[in-house]
């Protein structure tokens, strides 16, 4: 039976991928991308980093408030788990930092689920999600 993953975690917690790994006992190694979807979830994980380090692309990312404003990978391959999450059944949530280690361990802060209201095409396809009320 699939897992949805917002149930397991708790809104503005700090959580490494060491600690999600180990909690969903995920292997695969791609858990390291910014968009990743655990065997066996309805979830579809992003992981977002304000501020990039100087080997990484530096495209700009915002969270302004309940509105995402982000770069999909540069070469979209996941960029469809984003687009077409509701028809898969999938929730989207995400992990956020400013900086890499802003938090122990280079950990995220979880904001919850999110949802996709549109994207301009790219490449990287710039996508902007909504946040998803827990009444929603």
């Amino acid at each position: 039976m699939p897992i949805v993953t917002s149930k397991f975690l708790r809104e503005q917690n700090v959580y490494t991928r060491a600690e999600l790994r180990k909690t969903f006992s995920i292997i695969d190694a791609s858990l390291n991308n910014g968009i990743f979807q655990p065997k066996n979830h309805d979830s579809v994980w992003l992981f977002v980093t304000f501020e990039k380090t100087a080997d990484r692309v530096p495209y700009t990312d915002v969270l302004d408030g309940d509105i995402l404003r982000f770069a999909g990978q540069t070469k979209g391959r996941a960029d469809s788990k984003i687009i077409d999450h509701v028809a898969d059944s999938n929730e989207l949530v995400l992990f956020h930092r400013t900086r890499k280690y802003e938090y122990p361990g280079a950990g995220f802060r979880y904001e919850g689920r999110f949802e996709y209201v549109d994207h301009v095409p790219g490449p990287p396809n710039a996508f902007t999600l909504r946040r998803v009320r827990r009444s929603e």
